[in-house]
């Protein structure tokens, strides 16, 4: 098979530069901004530069790697909490990276959702300014969308909006200087009304988080998202003007069978990575719809993996796919990583990331081709295992789940160790298909979905029934109450029966005993030689958010259960913790400020995530003097 250019039209007509929503902007002390050039040379040197954190991985490479050192194994513990922030409300689910620009004070720029971004005092935490910019179809209370950081250069700083545009605003005000309308124009098609009607639903948690710019030799680039939508996902480069320059179709439809590009997926909603010295992007690509795949035959290029793209001119590279034809949402939204080698006595470069499907993929850089695909770092239990028809008490159970391995956490690359941390989740599942007609702004997906009980939290509620039991006349009235409220309790005791009668057959026996209970990894895995170097277990609440290295050996991770934990990176061993309030979705930071000799750290946290934890919106600073 060969696989040819695919380019998308971009009509000249089409309302590009309009704005369908509205911004609010308030200011504070924007005097306390230093004036400070940020070029492209200084964030392909952010990585090296210990005072600065200009793009969303440190580096064009995506390493999340800080070269300041004040921290090390030794003093980690010492490690003080420098402020609190509560951001955004209500509380939400903080996805996302902050960008430090250094100076005297360093500056934070972070973005939660919906649509809200903050220009931050490095030092006191004081908001200086605010955008929030309220989209053209909103978005859903119950499940808010992530942000996932903005981008920074010049005078400027970016963001993705959540209707599929991008804002550019004054970096030392918060006013907008232009919209980008990335709606403007759909499958060739220019927009009746500002934006294409295909395109517009209310946003929800996942396939609408938005895409953190990508910034390099003029372009932005950013992703699209709507997966589960039936959209045909794309991704665009714009120049620093706002001006469209090209836009990859990632459901190219001489690749398809039929029409079923037209709702094929394959949307671009987690960060990007770029190759510098060969100019390329790194696009992470997610699920084909429906998930069901009986009407879309083929391998359904580019979905569920990778895609690289020449920057200059948006041409096809390479491509990998974790899951060609998948129908299990295998999708890779895992940020990718490249780094450089000697394998053999040759200099090679590499891209590298987890997918979902619980390995880690190393392809080579110049041709795509998969060099090593690591062991197992999640548990693996009757995987690609088809789903049956309108039967989900039947069908298999499965691992991974479809929330992972490894979903849109941020890995983080040790390159003196070689270590690749990742996250991951460890969970049974099991799917039915049922035909579904695409709607739009409908959810076109024809699946039913059971995810297995996490066990710790069903032996908490059996204990705490012991206990309830055994508290003698408290219990008696209990029963009492429960009795009092005659059939209606009886008939749900009765479901609940025929629903472990159902479940209580040989296969559940299986997996139970193959599952080993955990429902969460964190893991330092060599990407050349695909070894698992060190698994850190999690028993009730899988680790969201990224993970952050330093070269002093320090990994630093949070997960669901509130703690913000430093670990040794080259063996996963726990330094010391701290209590974050609310689970860390978000990915740390690290910058160091030579005018208060202090090294900080930043970590985003945010709850509400598959309802294990409480929701919240906070922005905790550490710090340590040197």
């Amino acid at each position: 098979m060969t696989y040819e250019s695919h380019l998308a039209d971009l009509p000249e007509d089409a309302p590009w530069d309009e704005k369908p929503g509205e911004s609010v902007i308030e200011q504070h002390d924007t005097d306390a901004i230093p004036e400070v050039d940020v070029t492209e040379e200084d964030i392909a040197a952010s990585g090296e530069d210990e005072t600065n954190w200009l793009i969303f991985g440190n580096n064009y490479q995506g390493h999340r790697h800080t070269t300041a050192d004040v921290i090390a194994p030794e003093n980690v513990g010492d490690l003080e909490v420098e402020y609190v922030l509560e951001l955004g409300e209500p509380p939400n689910d903080f996805q996302g990276s902050p960008i430090v620009v250094g100076g005297d004070p360093p500056i934070i720029y972070q973005t939660i959702g919906p649509d809200m971004l903050y220009a931050i005092h490095g030092r006191t935490g004081d908001i200086l300014w605010t955008h929030f910019y309220e989209n053209a179809d909103g978005a859903s209370d119950e499940t808010p969308p992530a942000e996932r950081g903005p981008a920074v250069l010049g005078d400027t700083v970016y963001k993705s909006t959540l209707d599929l545009g991008v804002l550019a605003i004054d970096r030392y005000t918060g006013e907008e200087q232009w919209y980008y309308n990335g709606a403007a124009a759909y499958r060739g098609e220019v927009a009746d009304d500002v934006r294409h009607e295909e395109l517009q639903w209310e946003r929800s948690r996942g396939t609408t988080s938005s895409h953190p710019p990508m910034i390099y030799d003029g372009m932005l680039m950013k992703g699209s998202f709507g997966g589960e939508f039936g959209v045909s996902g794309f991704y665009d480069a714009i120049d620093l003007e706002g001006n469209p320059q090209w836009r990859v179709n990632m459901t190219p439809e001489h690749e398809w069978v039929g029409d079923s590009w037209q709702h094929g997926g394959g949307t671009a909603w987690a960060a990007s990575c770029i190759e510098p010295d060969s100019g390329t992007v790194v696009i992470p690509s997610a699920n084909p719809g429906p998930w069901y795949g009986t009407v879309r035959p083929g391998w359904n290029p580019y979905t569920c993996g990778k895609v690289g793209v020449d920057i200059e001119t948006g041409e096809y590279q390479w491509h990998h796919q974790d899951a060609p034809h998948d129908w299990w949402d295998y999708d890779s939204p895992s940020p990718p990583l490249v780094f450089e080698e000697e394998v053999d006595g040759e200099t090679r470069k590499f891209a590298t990331w987890p997918g979902k499907t619980g390995w880690v993929y190393t392809v080579d850089m110049e041709t795509g081709q998969l060099h090593q695909r690591s062991e197992e770092f999640v548990q693996h239990y009757n995987m690609w295992s088809l789903p049956p028809f309108d039967d989900i008490e039947n069908a298999q159970w499965i691992m991974p789940d479809l929330r992972g391995g490894t979903n849109p956490q941020t890995s983080s690359f040790d390159p003196q160790s070689r270590t690749l941390i990742v996250k991951g989740l460890n969970q049974p599942m099991r799917l039915s298909w049922f035909e579904t007609e695409y709607e739009p702004g409908e959810t076109y997906i024809g699946m039913d979905i059971e995810h297995a009980p996490v066990p710790a939290t069903q032996e908490q509620e059996e204990e705490e029934e012991e206990e309830t039991a055994d508290d003698g006349e408290e219990a008696e009235e209990e029963k009492e109450e429960t009795a009092d409220n005659g059939e209606e309790a009886e008939e749900e005791k009765e479901e609940t029966a025929d629903e472990e009668a159902d479940n209580g057959d040989g296969s559940e026996e299986e997996w139970r005993e193959a599952w080993n209970g955990y429902v969460g990894v964190l893991a330092g895995i060599d990407p050349i030689s695909g070894e698992v170097k060190w698994r850190n277990w999690y028993e009730e609440t899988p680790p969201w958010g990224g993970s952050l290295t330093t070269p002093t050996g320090v990994t630093f991770a949070g997960d669901g259960d509130d703690l913000f934990t430093a670990f040794e990176t080259e063996t996963g061993q726990p330094l010391a913790s701290w209590d974050l309030g609310t689970a860390a979705s978000g990915a740390p930071v690290s910058w160091y400020d030579p005018g208060e000799g202090k090294q900080y750290v930043a970590a985003p946290a945010g709850g509400e995530r598959e309802n294990y934890t409480e929701s919240g919106n906070r922005f905790v600073v550490f710090s340590l003097s040197e």
